[in-house]
């Protein structure tokens, strides 16, 4: 076609000629609709985005923080039933560092599911072990042992968490 600017500039402008006009959108035809695409580069948005708070606030839902809790927990339980004779030091170690880390890591408004989480968490790992123990039978007895030796994990890692949320709070991380 004649008239174009492209076919009027010099071999050199010529393949430069191109790269002016890549970054701007094609025009318009007529009664041709602006694509979305378009659209967004013609209308600013009413308020600008931040990536900052998004990239600050997890987005760890309570139930995953939970079960994670859970397997760590059942892992350490799992060890500790190797080494040793059931529910001790390493199980303890195992439920507070997980709870630690699930209050750190889980969003906000989830801060109370992972609180109560923790004897909650130990009462489950106490059924699944003395279920899958060869020696142990689970009847109330047993359970009430396991509850009554355990208490002071559940105390430890409920205490873990609950100062870890008030530091999350406080700080407003």
């Amino acid at each position: 076609m004649p008239g174009r600017s492209a076919d009027r500039l010099r071999a050199a402008e010529r393949e430069y000629a191109s790269d002016r006009y890549e970054s701007a959108p094609p025009p318009r035809r007529g009664n041709e609709r602006p694509r979305p695409a378009d659209r967004a580069v013609e209308r600013p948005s009413a308020r600008p985005r931040t990536a900052a708070p998004a990239a600050r606030e997890s987005r760890l839902r309570g139930i995953f923080a939970v079960t994670g809790i859970f397997l760590l927990t059942l892992a350490g339980c799992g060890i500790d039933s190797f080494v040793g004779t059931g529910l001790g030091l390493i199980t303890l170690v195992a439920l507070a560092a997980s709870t630690a880390m699930a209050v750190l890591l889980v969003r906000r408004q989830d801060l109370l599911t992972v609180i109560v989480a923790p004897p909650l968490v130990f009462v489950l790992v106490a059924v699944v072990n003395a279920a899958l123990a060869p020696s142990a039978t689970l009847n109330a007895a047993t359970m009430a042992t396991l509850l009554v030796r355990g208490f002071p994990t559940m105390a430890a890692a409920t205490g873990v968490a609950i100062l870890l949320a008030i530091f999350r709070l406080v700080s407003r991380r």
